[in-house]
């Protein structure tokens, strides 16, 4: 006789024996009671959970001798023969090779025949969701009104591509993916049937590969089963299944969150010289965060993670070390370089690259930090360093040599108090108080008027002070200079500042050239304050709480300078 794996010599034979779908079993077992049995019902759910498996025991429930019943004798010839694969009246259905729609007309034409020696007979159809559109739309009136002695069960596992015309006329039972515990218990049992010795951190490891599919569970226990003699070592599961020790994947995820950038590429040559799947690696990478996270977040965190209780303690005193806020960072980081890992020819080099980056990546500041810092920032900023403001730019008063008197035109109003020209530029915010865009504006007038003036006062520039005096500071050859001397166009600009002020101008030209070393010194000083600013620790730290830059920095002179 052949060999029965695992997967069928165990599959269970009552509702009792399910493993992980009570919800499911314990509802059926309740309808065959009160014979409230749908004659549709549908299974949905992850690979491995026990869709097929339930809806076999359901049919063999519905047509034992003893029936129907929620607990199937096993020894009756309609049990026997559901449980040989042999029943002559359940009828198993592969929904991926027969899913056209004459085959679906061929089953609606045989259901008006009575059952050959069965109460009912059971169609049951896995992979349901396989069937064609004209497959699906050929049962429907089969499956609303069918035979009084036919059953339909389905199974699938995309649930979102059944049509929702079969979904209305079914009883939907969604199964569960089997948690880690439960599926490592029933290994545990199976284990002891079959006297093969094997480490629980063993059994541990091929659920959680396993991830809810009791199938691929027992799957993988028969492979590890089948290649060793005696005790099983733990060494060899980890070969078999392509997996790291927890050790290897502890001393990786300190390497990361510590940045250790040497550790980091020792353990991932390691990994590499073993011949284990760098990505399969890079996922078990990921998982151990996450479980990492939960253990500092949460205060239960034996119902969130699968793992044992001495390697929970352990993680626990590693998430005590950090901080929050730079292990959610790391992970996130991680998780979205994951396809870069998958997709590379070369995954060592990728996984690499990816945790060498991540070990540079700077921690961020945990919120209570930040919230403290910026207090800081702003009690720093109460007392700014000297010089620095978001305020205008101004100019201490200052008599600049070489400069000359060329016109005080007359005032506009006499009954107007005299104010210095440099307060009518701060007070005058409803207006305009940018002495550059004063000037723009008064270029602009005299262009209307007089266009060769207008180019003769282009790159010129308008300068207030605080004695009831503005300069005009004339760039370019002496032609200009001596076009705007002209009376004519000297009075015409004076009437307009006197105009734009509302009280005589008292106006000054000079040059480039006559700018003194006052000036000079002053513009040195905006520069040392600048670069001070830009070297505080305040700004620094805003700098970099913020991922901010510099755009602009303003810089006044207090009055009593």
């Amino acid at each position: 006789m052949s060999y029965l794996v695992l997967a069928r010599k165990y599959r269970p034979q009552t509702f009792e024996a399910v493993v992980g779908q009570d919800h499911v079993t314990q509802t059926l077992m309740h309808s065959i009671s009160a014979g409230r049995v749908a004659h549709a019902i549908l299974f949905s759910g992850p690979r491995g959970t026990g869709k097929t498996t339930v809806a076999r025991i359901l049919a063999k429930a519905m047509n034992c001798e003893k029936g129907p019943t929620p607990e199937p004798c096993n020894e009756c010839r309609s049990c026997r023969e559901v449980t040989a694969d042999s029943a002559a009246d359940v009828f198993e259905i592969d929904g991926a090779s027969n899913n056209s729609v004459d085959q679906v007309r061929e089953l609606r034409d045989n259901i008006v025949f009575m059952p050959s020696a069965s109460r009912f007979k059971i169609y049951i159809i896995d992979e349901v969701h396989m069937l064609s559109l004209s497959a699906f739309n050929a049962l429907l009136k089969t499956l609303e009104e069918p035979p009084s002695h036919v059953l339909f069960m389905f199974a699938t596992t995309e649930i979102r591509k059944i049509p929702i015309t079969i979904l209305s006329r079914c009883q939907r039972h969604d199964m569960r993916r089997i948690d880690h515990g439960a599926i490592t218990d029933y290994l545990e049992t199976i284990c002891n049937k079959e006297a093969v010795k094997i480490k629980p951190e063993s059994l541990s490891l091929i659920a959680r590969q396993a991830d809810g599919s009791m199938r691929d569970a027992l799957s993988l226990l028969d492979q590890v089963m089948a290649g060793s003699e005696g005790m099983v070592a733990h060494e060899f599961v980890l070969d078999i299944l392509g997996s790291v020790n927890r050790k290897t994947l502890s001393e990786l995820s300190g390497a990361l969150l510590s940045a250790d950038v040497c550790l980091m590429l020792s353990k991932i040559g390691e990994i590499y010289k073993n011949g284990q799947d760098l990505h399969k690696v890079y996922i078990d990478l990921l998982a151990y965060l996450r479980d990492l996270m939960v253990i500092q977040l949460s205060k239960v965190p034996e119902k969130l993670v699968d793992l044992p209780e001495v390697e929970m303690k352990e993680m626990a005193r590693q998430a005590e070390k950090l901080s929050e806020a730079h292990l959610n960072q790391i992970f996130e980081l991680l998780f979205r370089e994951e396809a870069t890992v998958r997709l590379s020819p070369q995954p060592r080099m990728a996984m690499e690259m990816v945790l060498m980056k991540l070990g540079r990546t700077k921690p961020v500041l945990p919120i209570d930090t930040l919230i403290e810092k910026l207090d800081q920032l702003k009690t720093s900023f109460d007392q700014a360093p000297e010089g620095v403001s978001t305020s205008r730019l101004t100019s201490k008063p200052h008599q600049r040599d070489g400069s000359e008197n060329v016109s005080s035109p007359p005032p506009v109003s006499s009954s107007r108090q005299v104010k210095p020209m440099a307060d009518l530029f701060r007070d005058s915010e409803r207006v305009i108080r940018d002495p550059s865009v004063i000037w723009e504006r008064i270029c602009q007038q005299v262009s209307k008027s007089s266009p060769a003036l207008a180019a003769s006062l282009a790159g010129s520039r308008l300068i207030a002070n605080d004695d009831s005096r503005i300069e005009i500071e004339v760039n370019g050859s002496d032609f200009n200079l001596e076009m705007i001397r002209r009376k004519k166009n000297w009075t015409r600009i004076g009437e307009m500042l006197s105009e734009f002020f509302g009280q005589p101008a008292n106006v000054t030209i000079r040059t480039n050239s006559t700018i003194n070393k006052h000036e000079k010194a002053h513009k040195k000083r905006s520069e040392q304050l600048q670069k001070k600013a830009l070297d505080h620790p305040i700004v620094n730290d805003a700098l970099e709480i913020f991922n901010g830059t510099v755009e602009k920095i303003n810089i006044i002179q207090e009055e009593n300078q």
